[in-house]
């Protein structure tokens, strides 16, 4: 067994070297000539937020005459409508004609008259040069799909510290994938593409619409970039409680089981795999292994996200991400099986896996 555990820490060290590697070798992107495109916002009871958006949006360091601006709401009860009527942009506001955010944005791609496509959420917070730096690799023609950083913002205490580094470490693999042409992963909060690949994919699934959409972009073998800028950046709110972040982690996990690309199914095995090891051990008293174990994996995660918090320019503490690497392995296994066991909700609705 202890030969089983050892060749799955290996492959698990060779994947987050690989993907160091990858982040490494990203190029830088630059501010480049303007081109035209729609921004989508797919939005569900956002009054709160909306606002703020609206302000980073209407403070864009880019020809608002190139952009047309779709807002489509999800149904909201709130008055999420009527704020954004008070904009001073010129935006096509219309209604999903379905429930959930695939719907919605399959709405506001039909509705959308540029080939460019660049989507946030209403929860986000952007830099003036955002659009400027997402639109910037489709002056290469074969580029399909841009995939942004996303961070986390008002890190008050550990809780939210510890899910910074969580989250900046998908984003961060997910990069790094792109970096060494093995895409699997990004984020819709932070994503642009050209509405000639997009593919309303994986319907029956309420989550998933930037995955699956890199999915079949990687499937017909279109070219995928990562706008690795510190002013590309979109911001937005870590989880305030436990079971705020729990539920959100199950949404996300709930979809793996429908991966279709190898290099996803590939990476969820194998992190599944290897945290359930160090708890196999944990549970058979094995402590001197695991210790060794955790050892050798806590120095490579440390050394990755390392270079991630200079990028995102994160000052947490050490002790934040020793937290982060003792609790890891149960809370990533519970979320794996969970989520393909039980349910979730979303902005009020309640989905059953």
């Amino acid at each position: 067994m202890i030969a089983m555990y050892s060749m799955l820490l290996l492959l698990y060290l060779l994947q987050i070297k690989s993907y160091s590697k990858g982040w490494s070798t990203l190029p830088s992107v630059a501010l480049t000539k303007e081109l035209e495109l729609s921004v989508l916002v797919a939005f569900r009871n956002e009054e709160k937020h909306l606002p703020l958006l609206l302000s980073d949006l209407e403070n864009q360091n880019y020809p608002l005459s190139k952009v047309q601006f779709i807002f489509i709401d999800d149904s909201s009860d709130d008055n999420s409508f009527e704020i954004i009527k008070t904009s001073s942009l010129k935006i096509d506001l219309i209604s999903s004609e379905g429930n959930g955010k695939k719907a919605a944005i399959e709405r506001g791609v039909a509705k959308a008259k540029y080939d460019i496509i660049l989507t946030t959420d209403a929860d986000c917070r952007l830099t003036e040069d955002w659009i400027t730096l997402m639109v910037s690799p489709f002056t290469e023609k074969d580029i399909q799909l841009v995939s942004g950083p996303v961070a986390y913002h008002g890190l008050d205490n550990d809780f939210k510290k510890v899910q910074a580094l969580e989250f900046m470490s998908l984003i961060g693999s997910g990069a790094g994938a792109i970096g060494i042409q093995k895409a699997f992963m990004c984020n819709g909060a932070n994503m642009a593409f050209r509405t000639s690949i997009f593919s309303n994919t994986e319907k029956e699934i309420a989550s998933g619409d930037d995955v699956f959409l890199l999915h079949h972009v990687k499937k017909n073998k279109g070219k995928i970039s990562f706008a690795k800028n510190q002013q590309a950046i979109v911001s937005t709110e870590p989880k305030p409680t436990l079971s705020g972040f729990l539920n959100q982690r199950k949404r996300w996990a709930s979809k793996t089981s429908a991966y279709k690309d190898a290099s996803a199914q590939w990476v969820s095995l194998l992190i599944f795999l290897v945290n359930l090891s160090f708890i196999a051990l944990f549970i058979n008293e094995q402590l001197f292994v695991l210790t060794v174990f955790y050892l050798i994996k806590s120095i490579v995660d440390f050394m990755f996200l390392r270079k991630l918090c200079r990028f995102f320019e994160y000052d947490i503490p050490f002790h934040v991400f020793c937290i982060l690497e003792i609790i890891y392995p149960f809370y990533i296994v519970w979320v794996a099986i969970s989520s393909q066991i039980g349910h979730y909700s979303w902005k009020g609705r309640r989905y059953k896996k």
